[in-house]
């Protein structure tokens, strides 16, 4: 399976709430933290991905919930 980055953000609740959508549409995701954490989240991101094959319809949804700008 390839996977695909459907969105980043620093935010941990933002994160946890794109995943908790997308597994109601039935789309798994999984989340990479590349925060440093000696710097309290000040350089980093935390990236969603989602198989290439969903990445268009996460978007959506991720938009239609107000999630992704």
């Amino acid at each position: 399976m390839k996977e695909k980055m459907v969105m980043f953000t620093v935010s941990h609740i933002r994160i946890i709430s794109a995943k908790h959508v997308l597994k109601l549409a039935g789309i798994d995701a999984f989340s990479v933290d590349k925060t440093d954490s000696a710097h309290a989240g000040l350089f980093g991101d935390i990236e969603l991905y989602v198989s290439e094959s969903n990445a268009e319809r996460a978007r959506e949804i991720l938009k239609e919930e107000e999630i992704l700008g």
